[in-house]
């Protein structure tokens, strides 16, 4: 059994010459090839129980779609018309509670647009507001520990290093206010509700069968925050999902996904808040070992890997 991460899964938009995103034709396309290929697909929690009782699940693809984005309604139609209606949608809480964009995808908007200019743009709006966003305690040690993020990314060095400044060890405190001074200079207009799944969305996508996970509330690694803090994000935001679905949240998505983006806290804390399991981007293929040792580091391949991984042929 293998489980697929996906993102952005759209059009190419020519205001966005950078994007790094799944076509939607070629989404369609690899699935209806899979479906070919005899491959049949089940929701996180759904595959776990069924793997659990022996049952033979090598052919068994898990679909899962991160970061609650607009996107992910035309893929759960898409997979719905083509007779699926399982995979698991993991959704961010916050840009629910303050309307607006998470510094994740401001960072992907800007980069989209302007590709390895965006560490320079960085540094600009550094200057320009006479702020640091390596000016925090914690700088020198966090560089040294998450130093290798994004290393098997295919992306150049700039733009590795800016996303490691927004993401892993530049100041949590004044990023925001980096990137809105670049969004405003660059003049993006983008809104919340442009970019995230309304509430009448995430129950459209509910209703048809698919799950709904947790991503939790404001997409920061986990690693950087203290443990009331992580609590706050793992407990907020599935309380604030089951209320809108009106279903149980069992599986949970650590932002950014990698060993070094949660801790030995996260993984207590997902068990005492009541989840069941969780998803990380190692990746690997899930087998019973991987399910009887850890149900909260379930591995993930990027969605870019479909070929090399089922459509060799």
């Amino acid at each position: 059994m293998k489980a697929l991460m996906f993102h952005y899964v759209r059009k190419f938009d020519l205001n966005f010459p950078y994007s790094k995103h799944k076509e939607i034709d070629d989404f369609a396309k690899e699935i209806k090839n899979l479906i070919s290929l005899g491959y049949e697909f089940k929701n996180v929690t759904e595959a776990i129980n069924s793997l659990k009782k022996d049952e033979d699940l090598n052919k068994v693809i898990l679909l899962t779609f991160d970061d609650g984005l607009k996107d992910h309604l035309n893929a759960a139609k898409i997979l719905k018309n083509l007779g699926i209606t399982k995979g698991t949608f993991y959704i961010p809480t916050q840009p629910y509670l303050n309307n607006e964009i998470l510094h994740v995808h401001k960072a992907h908007l800007i980069l989209s647009k302007e590709g390895e200019n965006s560490l320079d743009l960085l540094f600009e709006a550094c200057n320009h507001l006479d702020i640091s966003i390596t000016d925090h305690n914690n700088y020198e040690i966090e560089k040294e520990n998450y130093k290798n993020a994004y290393s098997r990314f295919d992306a150049n060095t700039k733009i590795k290093e800016f996303k490691r400044l927004i993401n892993f060890y530049g100041s949590i405190g004044v990023r925001d206010v980096l990137l809105n001074e670049i969004i405003r200079k660059l003049g993006i207009l983008k809104k919340a509700e442009d970019l995230y799944l309304s509430f009448d969305e995430i129950k459209e996508i509910s209703e048809m069968g698919f799950e709904i996970g947790s991503h939790g509330v404001s997409h920061t690694l986990l690693s950087r925050l203290d443990k009331k803090n992580q609590k706050e994000e793992l407990s907020s935001s599935k309380k604030f999902l089951e209320d809108l679905i009106s279903e149980d949240i069992n599986s949970f998505c650590y932002p950014y996904g990698g060993r070094k983006s949660y801790n030995q806290n996260t993984l207590r804390l997902l068990k005492e808040v009541n989840y069941h399991n969780a998803i990380s981007v190692e990746q690997r293929s899930i087998n019973k070992e991987t399910i009887k040792n850890n149900l909260f580091e379930i591995p993930r391949y990027d969605c870019n890997q479909i070929r090399e991984l089922f459509l060799k042929r």
